[in-house]
């Protein structure tokens, strides 16, 4: 499986800012903290931005698709495949979204800036993948023997290097931003003595640590054995295991699950995919140590990648499914 730029390999969820998009706890036994009163300035700006850096993981899992079966040189990779997509998710929509944060009156920061600097490219793009997705989902490849998609496939490889350039940019600020959030909150629970949430939070915090090892040693299917430093992932792990181990007996005090807003049984879902991510980080570990190759099916295609066990894409698909359950959980607790 080819790389295509920085292109994510699932759709990771947002760590901890799903938070800010609902209500903030504004009582604590010392009336607001200075953590919670920037979480709620922040509030709006940042949720916004979320549904912006959804929509370009989005856009990154559709053109990782495309690429799969069309490839990445020039000349269009002919399969014989009816079942051709491409559905990469650029629309009016979201580039008006874009504008009006272009337009409006207020200070722009550097995220909102980075996030302006992607519309030229995604207004280049949207004839192209609009084309796109009305020539295969009416199969016309099969009418014209591919002669549009060489075309198409010409014209959406002349804009990759800048998408590229554009929103990894973006992506890089949004997720310092996230930090910076991430670090708020968990401050503002551990003040409150919100134990539950805060064990919660630091077992996600080492998780991340993994996804970003990966990313760092820029592995996937076809290379992690002979790539991976399976010590660099140990010493996360580790620490990651212990993280686990003291949230799940944080969940047996009864009496701190009610002060946190919860039901006993709660976290089960939670717990469930955090084991789950935990074991497949396991495995992963022994597969480099092991030299145990992914399947040809994972290595040619990362829709089967993510439900191998023990390699990364599906490392990202189970970290993905406990972020979904985090944000579940942090969404009942600001409905209370």
């Amino acid at each position: 499986m080819k790389k295509i730029g920085i292109i994510v390999l699932v759709m990771l969820g947002i760590v901890f800012l799903s938070m800010i998009s609902g209500k903030v706890e504004k009582k604590s036994l010392n009336g607001v903290s200075k953590e919670q009163a920037i979480l709620n300035r922040n509030k709006d700006k940042y949720s916004k931005h979320i549904r912006f850096y959804n929509r370009i993981l989005n856009i990154d899992k559709g053109l990782l698709y495309y690429f799969e079966d069309a490839g990445t040189d020039k000349k269009f990779r002919t399969i014989q495949n009816e079942d051709i997509t491409a559905d990469i998710a650029i629309d009016k929509n979201f580039i008006d979204k874009l504008k009006e944060l272009e337009t409006n009156k207020e200070k722009k920061d550097e995220l909102d800036k980075k996030a302006i600097a992607m519309i030229p490219i995604l207004e280049k793009m949207m004839p192209i993948t609009d084309e796109m997705r009305t020539y295969y989902k009416n199969k016309e490849y099969l009418k014209d023997n591919y002669e549009k998609a060489q075309v198409l496939h010409t014209q959406l490889l002349a804009t990759l290097d800048k998408y590229n350039q554009v929103t990894k940019s973006y992506k890089n600020m949004f997720e310092k931003k996230s930090d910076e959030i991430k670090k708020l909150m968990i401050k503002d629970y551990d003040k409150r003595k919100q134990f539950i949430t805060y064990n919660q939070f630091m077992f996600i915090t080492e998780g991340e640590k993994i996804i970003k090892e990966i990313h760092r040693q820029e592995l996937d299917a076809s290379d992690f054995i002979e790539k991976g430093n399976a010590k660099q992932f140990k010493k996360i792990e580790e620490k990651m295991d212990k993280a686990l181990i003291k949230f799940e007996k944080s969940l047996k005090n009864t009496k701190q699950l009610e002060k946190e807003g919860y039901m006993p049984g709660d976290h089960s879902e939670f717990v469930q995919k955090a084991n789950k991510f935990n074991q497949s980080v396991n495995v992963f570990i022994q597969r480099i140590e092991k030299k145990e190759k992914a399947s040809h099916s994972s290595v040619s295609d990362s829709f089967f990648a993510q439900t191998e066990n023990g390699i990364p894409e599906n490392i990202l698909a189970n970290f993905n499914e406990v972020i979904k359950e985090h944000n579940k959980l942090l969404a009942k607790k600001t409905k209370k």
